[in-house]
């Protein structure tokens, strides 16, 4: 049995989870343990925060995130869930450590495999901060409310937003509430997820010239990842009026 963790690569952690997938083993509140983890800090957290950003009580943690580890570890290495001794090395590595003011004393932090975080990017249940974030070159003295965008670039999700400037103006006049769902994203992570939202084109940018100049009150809306993802899940992009039309016909 292989027990080298790191030994595991991006589509060695796809398959594993399509195939929990294709069995209906991959549910809602295993792929949000992996959400809440790849959002933390260097994507490193301990068990009573799963707990607490989860929802949860007592150390639910613990034993639902080593059945999900148990899980996938499972079908990477082809053998029954019960031959396993621990699930959470499959998903992290780990190393006891002095906490914080919240959760002082020792602790056991588990930080998510690289290989792993770039699976979840690469099947689109989340989207990478380098991506959320790209830096860009400088740019000259701007037009009022108008920011220069649109050199022609594949965009995939939220991969080239061209200018941080315009996507700070858009937060600051949509706020950072998603326009899809509602959802505010501090609210159900806590602090950590203070004023982190993406930044949608409403107008996609392999659509605009070069010298376009994109205003962010008309042109961007901000949106949390999921719904980010869900809009650019087909070519052209969904409406944000027809992704939430589709969040309600799936909920009637």
């Amino acid at each position: 049995m292989n027990n080298d963790w790191s030994s595991y690569g991006v589509e060695d952690y796809i398959d594993a989870i399509t195939a929990l997938h294709e069995k209906g083993l991959w549910t809602d509140m295993r792929e949000k343990m992996l959400k809440v983890q790849y959002q933390a800090p260097k994507r490193t957290l301990i068990e009573p925060e799963l707990t607490f950003l989860m929802g949860w009580t007592g150390h639910n943690g613990n034993a639902h995130y080593g059945k999900l580890g148990k899980l996938i570890g499972a079908e990477l290495l082809g053998v029954g869930v019960e031959s396993l001794d621990k699930g959470w090395p499959f998903l992290s590595s780990g190393e006891w450590r002095e906490g914080d003011e919240r959760w002082p004393g020792q602790r056991f932090y588990w930080t998510m495999r690289p290989a792993l975080a770039a699976a979840l990017e690469k099947m689109m249940m989340v989207v990478s901060a380098e991506a959320a974030f790209e830096p860009e070159p400088e740019f000259g003295e701007l037009p009022p409310r108008t920011y220069p965008e649109g050199a022609a670039r594949q965009v995939l999700v939220n991969a080239h937003e061209r200018n941080p400037a315009a996507r700070e103006a858009c937060i600051a006049y949509h706020g950072s509430f998603c326009a899809v769902c509602d959802s505010d994203l501090e609210e159900f992570y806590g602090p950590i997820a203070y004023g982190f939202i993406h930044v949608h084109h409403l107008k996609p940018l392999s659509e605009i010239g070069e010298g376009y100049s994109v205003d962010p009150e008309t042109d961007l809306v901000p949106v949390c990842p999921n719904c980010h993802a869900m809009l650019h899940r087909r070519t052209p992009p969904l409406t944000v009026e027809e992704l939430r039309e589709r969040i309600q016909e799936a909920h009637r």
